[in-house]
């Protein structure tokens, strides 16, 4: 059985604290990026095995957030569409990055970039084994779907 799909909303009012460095950079810049785009289509891949959804979702997305180990490899990337209200795509981290905060930045990061924007409010939709992750960055429920 699949796992419930969670709909959140978060009315960004103020810059958070992010723990680890990440750069916010728009999808054009990125793209200059060959190991990095490697990066994001591996972990893609890898973890969603869903590319053609990626593929659709590719064309709205504006800018990345982007976190690198100490070495400079991407571990971490979060999607980020932004026609008026944002909306957060996809957030992968690489297995060797989990559990180090990694995710947590990349949200807090985007979070950050949307406040300086001026945007309303950010959206995302997630598995419901998620909901601690985006709840502690400051998102609401709006719908679980089974």
């Amino acid at each position: 059985m699949a796992e419930p799909q969670v709909h959140y909303y978060c009315r960004p009012v103020r810059e958070l604290p992010v723990g680890t460095p990440v750069a916010v950079v728009a999808v054009q810049d990125f793209l200059r990026d060959e190991p990095a785009c490697k990066a994001l289509w591996n972990l893609v891949a890898d973890q969603f095995n869903t590319r053609s959804k990626f593929l659709t979702v590719w064309q709205g997305v504006r800018h990345l957030c982007v976190h690198r180990d100490a070495a400079g490899a991407v571990d971490g990337l979060l999607l980020l569409t932004t026609p008026v209200n944002w909306q957060i795509d996809y957030v992968v981290v690489a297995p060797s990055a989990r559990g180090q905060g990694v995710g947590t930045a990349l949200v807090v990061a985007a979070l950050n970039a949307a406040f300086r924007d001026g945007a309303p409010y950010v959206m995302l939709t997630s598995k419901a084994s998620l909901r601690p992750l985006y709840e502690a960055c400051g998102f609401e429920v709006v719908r679980t779907v089974a």
